[in-house]
């Protein structure tokens, strides 16, 4: 029997399946336009949707809607879409001497969405153009322009001021090893027929571009900030290691910043909103990136950041024109997952530029993906890989889910392969637990992915004068920390290379965050003992976070990459208690509990690793915490307005230490207008609804907005977690005022 999916239907219709959101007596089926996992690989032999597409982001949902109806679909299946069309409307509402202001009031509701209820707003605009480029990277062709469909009285034929709002088209699934075509369909607006044109590689949102040199450009990165990229960490790594810090001035002196690969800004921003006294700039390739790191930087007010869109290859050449001062070096370059994901001359010219624009006990802070903490997912990027060449490289994700399935039918078996990587089963299944396309595409999508082995990065990197010194996955500089076999082992190795690669496979190390110095500067044991001793600490307010045994007698224990590290001394407690009353120097905690200067270093390092206290910047916070607090206030402005931002300023330790949701910014908000109880939580859930965000439970799953009650509880929860530990976080780390 043939089947037909209506997706987002409000009628029933004989030889139709109905697939909606909400539950009503003419639903077959009730779920989300982006998950179809109920249905089997070809199902249906044509698939339905009127103006469901503008409901969802345009950075993972729609994609994954439209992978998921491709999928579904029979070979040589039929799609026919209808969205509201924005070049219509945008005419339309330009038309000022055409439309009354109630008309144009109307055409507004058709782009963003009536908003009567929480599914009924739009979250993109669409053209022929996007729509087709969206189409052709799911894996459709033969798309064409239809006026109707002649199936359903729907918006698909919606007229408004005697024009057509609806753009739809109608496509078939891409068969394997067929490109994806458009065609120009004759109409009476078309005097002859168009040539059939293919959509080019730059305008397909789920593949790489020509532009990006293997390096995966479907999707944009995510908006993130890393602790481990702030002057103040790396200079601790640094001096823990006897290694000069780049800032001869200590805290709060001037210094100059770079960023390759600065992705969307965020972190950059946020550094530089915490060192006023820095001046930094990030380089990105995707433009993307670039456009939203501006807009940010314009959005926050900052003076001391600026963003250019530039490629490594064309920078490193002898007679590159530089966006900056062509005599500027800079204390930090940093290039944060980066190295893994770009094609081998890019690689060498990163390495080289880093190198030139560092100036003299500069540190470069570079991380990767290594071995052989990798191993086992080649088999599963290999396996992708080879289904992307079968699907079309514009079906990444739908290639990852194949290739996920198919290791773990063979990994059900006692297998050779489950035999010789066993640890490959776990790793899958934490693939498919993955709710994040941007990472999947980032991480898995690059033609040249590549871990390495850390003596090829560290022989590449001495090449251009750059010399490793420490790690900053702080632990990882202690091996002393691991079973006294392996460190009597590591500490007897002369060559500081082989070391670090026996100190990897020991671990089954899979990613490295190396701190390379261009003229490595070491201390004397005097000279850095006396840094070290004025060095300032401070709680940061997250000691709840540690993790002690079962047993609450039992001792601290603290994950890191060397394993668990438990003490069974009681001082990682004592100085966590120390700091809690009060930021500190290390000379005022060694006074205070005797541990010798070496081993509170070490314990000093994985309090930090386990963010249970921060680096206290002292007076240089001083300078930053106006502006910080100003940042942070159009953060949560912009975040209230649906940007996907997650994360403050924290000018006392100098980076952006406290993740921070949408939620968190509605339960502030909230609380500065007084409310609390049942008007507080209602006031969240309306704010949630009105920006389409999804809520989800304890266990990671969306939760249903239309159980209020069960939403209710959620947020509750949540407000009480906000009201005991993050917000004294917040106020203590200088990031907002109290709201009270």
């Amino acid at each position: 029997m043939t089947r037909r999916l209506h997706i987002g239907g409000t009628v029933a219709r004989e030889g139709w399946e109905v697939l909606n959101a909400i539950p009503a007596e003419w639903v077959d089926h009730v779920g989300r336009a982006e998950d179809l996992s109920r249905f089997a690989d070809g199902t249906f032999a044509e698939v339905y949707a009127s103006h469901v597409l503008e409901h969802l982001g345009y950075q993972s949902a729609l994609p994954a809607a439209l992978a998921e109806w491709q999928r579904v679909l029979a070979p040589d299946g039929r799609l026919m879409v209808s969205v509201p069309d924005l070049d219509t409307l945008c005419e339309l509402y330009s038309s000022r001497e055409a439309l009354t202001s109630e008309q144009r009031f109307a055409v507004m509701r058709m782009m963003f969405g009536g908003q009567i209820d929480q599914y009924d707003f739009h979250c993109v605009g669409l053209n022929e153009e996007l729509l087709t480029s969206y189409l052709s990277s799911a894996g459709f062709n033969e798309i064409r322009r239809v006026n109707d469909f002649g199936l359903f009285d729907d918006c698909s034929t919606l007229v408004f001021a005697g024009r057509p709002i609806s753009l739809n088209l109608e496509a078939r699934k891409n068969r394997a090893g067929q490109e994806g075509s458009v065609v120009q369909q004759k109409s009476a607006a078309t005097e002859a027929p168009q040539p059939q044109r293919a959509v080019p590689a730059e305008l397909r949102i789920g593949g790489s571009s020509s532009w990006g040199g293997g390096y995966y450009t479907g999707l944009t990165y995510g908006c993130y900030s890393f602790r481990e990229l702030a002057p103040n960490w790396i200079d601790f790594a640094l001096l823990s290691q006897r290694q000069r810090p780049p800032r001869v001035g200590g805290e709060g002196s001037p210094f100059h910043y770079l960023e390759l690969g600065s992705g969307m800004g965020l972190g950059l921003c946020l550094l530089a909103a915490a060192y006023p006294e820095g001046q930094f700039i990030g380089i990105d390739f995707h433009p993307s990136h670039i456009a939203h790191s501006q807009w940010l930087v314009a959005e926050l007010g900052l003076s001391n950041v600026s963003f250019h869109e530039a490629d490594f290859l064309e920078l490193a050449a002898d007679d590159a024109q530089l966006p900056f001062a062509a005599d500027l070096h800079f204390h930090y370059v940093v290039a944060h997952g980066i190295l893994s994901w770009i094609a081998p001359e890019v690689r060498t010219a990163l390495l080289q530029l880093s190198g030139r624009l560092l100036r003299s006990g500069g540190a470069f802070y570079c991380s990767y993906n290594t071995f052989p903490g990798w191993l086992d997912r080649t088999s599963f990027k290999a396996l992708a890989d080879l289904e992307r060449q079968r699907l079309g490289a514009a079906n990444v994700m739908q290639a990852m889910e194949r290739a996920s399935s198919s290791l773990g039918m063979l990994l059900q078996h006692d297998s050779a392969l489950g035999r010789a990587l066993p640890l490959l089963a776990n790793q899958i299944g934490k693939i498919n637990t993955i709710n994040r396309p941007d990472y999947l595409c980032g991480e898995y999508g690059a033609e040249h992915w590549q871990p390495f082995y850390v003596g090829v990065v560290h022989q590449l990197a001495a090449s251009y004068k750059l010399s490793y010194a420490a790690s900053a996955s702080l632990p990882d500089n202690f091996p002393s920390l691991l079973p006294p076999p392996v460190a009597a082992l590591l500490s007897a190795e002369g060559d500081p290379t082989i070391r670090q690669a026996l100190q990897d496979l020991a671990i089954n190390q899979s990613f490295r965050r190396d701190l390379f110095v261009k003229g490595p500067l070491p201390l004397t044991r005097a000279a850095q003992e006396q840094r070290l001793s004025e060095l300032r600490l401070r709680s940061s307010g997250n000691g709840d976070s540690r993790s002690r045994s079962a047993d609450s007698g039992g001792p601290d224990r603290i994950e890191t990459n060397l394993g668990g590290i438990a003490d069974h001394s009681g001082s990682l407690q004592k100085l966590e208690a120390l700091l809690a009353a009060q930021p500190s120097t290390l000379a005022e905690l060694h006074q205070a509990i005797a541990i010798p200067p070496e081993e509170l270093v070490v314990l000093t390092s994985l309090l930090l690793h386990a963010d249970r206290i921060g680096l206290d910047r002292g007076t240089a916070a001083t300078a930053a915490i106006s502006a910080c607090r100003d940042v942070n206030a159009r953060l949560m402005a912009l975040m209230q307005g649906g940007h996907n931002l997650g994360y403050l300023a924290a000018p006392a330790v100098g980076h952006g230490a406290q993740p921070f949701s949408l939620i968190d910014a509605l339960i502030l908000e909230g609380l500065r207008q007084g409310l609390d109880g049942e008007i507080l939580s209602g006031c969240v859930l309306l704010g949630l609804q009105a920006t389409g965000a999804e809520l989800r439970g304890p266990d990671g799953d969306p939760l249903n907005v239309n159980d209020v009650a069960d939403c209710t509880q959620h947020i509750n929860r949540h407000i009480g977690r906000f009201l005991s530990a993050t917000l004294p976080v917040l106020v203590q780390l200088g990031m907002i005022d109290s709201p009270n």
